[in-house]
């Protein structure tokens, strides 16, 4: 037998929403999380912002379960951390003197990080 096995993959939901609906490929004895919203576990008021706001779309697309509640932490936290370093780029500008010669902010490979971060997540929450 070919392919991967059942159940892995895309949450059966989010298959769904997406117009998925070849029986083979859904799952219909995926666990269920347990029900219920999950709680923002940062104490930073930033993160928090970009939590209520990012919740927010993952209910109205009937996406969010409280198994999510780290992912999405991690998500919030990558986008605080790309805002704050593309503050500074701007701040600052692309390029910086330095002792060495001109060279690129090392806050850009932060943003690049941050980025790929944020991309990875959005994806696995069907924010793409």
């Amino acid at each position: 037998m070919g392919g991967r096995p059942r159940g892995t993959g895309a949450p059966t939901v989010l298959k769904v929403l997406r117009g998925e609906n070849r029986k083979d490929r859904l799952n219909p004895e995926e666990p269920i999380p347990e029900e219920g919203i999950p709680l923002c576990p940062s104490e930073d008021p930033k993160v928090i912002e970009v939590w209520e706001y990012t919740l927010r779309q993952l209910r109205v697309m009937g996406t969010v379960t409280m198994a999510h509640r780290d992912a999405l932490h991690t998500y919030c936290e990558h986008v605080v951390q790309y805002r704050a370093a593309a503050k500074m780029v701007n701040r600052d500008g692309f390029l910086i003197d330095t002792p060495s010669g001109v060279r690129k902010h090392p806050a850009t490979s932060v943003m690049r990080e941050c980025a790929t971060m944020i991309k990875m997540f959005a994806r696995d929450f069907g924010l793409t």
